[in-house]
């Protein structure tokens, strides 16, 4: 079934790219693939906050420019997936204020699985939902296949939606693969 309009209100604008907005633990947080990053964050546990946040990097979609900070909170260059929150509060209050007005004002998406051979949605750089067949193999990618419509460069990171209007994945350009969620996030994501 094809995606309540709606719905394209969960997916925001990151860098060049996009992501979209997920709710866990009565956080919110963005998923995005990890090449719509700037940069990659240092890859150990003792990194500083102002490593790990990126000024204007988030924006609704539509608007010209991100304004909005957004702390990396997980970043997997291999899989091309990253998770976004929000800045330290501590450090970054009114960023952290405005990163978690822009998280509260939108829908957020549920995390669902996916069948070997399913049809799947993607949100075109209009605005537009369009079809496509996806397919794993059980691994952590997923190929997308027979879309309807062309996915462009700025579609990064959007979601791969199922019937069931859930995230299944991340649309990473250049023909794939793109990343299974329930097999690519870290586990505190996924509860």
């Amino acid at each position: 079934m094809k995606p309540d309009t709606k719905l394209a209100g969960a997916i925001v604008k990151v860098g060049n790219g996009r992501g979209f907005i997920i709710e866990a633990d009565n956080q919110r947080f963005i998923i995005t693939a990890a090449h719509c990053l700037p940069h990659l964050p240092p890859c150990h546990a003792a990194s500083h906050t102002e490593e790990r946040t990126y000024r204007d990097l988030i924006g609704p979609l539509g608007e010209s420019a991100p304004t909005v900070w957004a702390e990396c909170l997980f970043a997997d260059p291999v899989g091309d997936i990253a998770v976004l929150g929000s800045p330290d509060d501590q450090d970054l209050y009114d960023e952290a204020i405005i990163f978690e007005t822009l998280m509260n004002k939108a829908p957020t998406l549920r995390i669902g699985e996916v069948e070997n051979e399913s049809e799947a949605w993607l949100l075109t750089l209009d605005g537009r939902w369009t079809q496509c067949a996806i397919k794993h193999g059980g691994g952590r990618a997923l190929w997308i296949e027979n879309a309807e419509e062309p996915i462009l460069d700025g579609m990064s990171g959007s979601p791969i939606l199922n019937d069931e209007s859930s995230a299944i994945g991340v649309v990473s350009t250049g023909g794939g693969p793109n990343p299974r969620l329930t097999h690519c996030l870290p586990s505190w994501v996924l509860r």
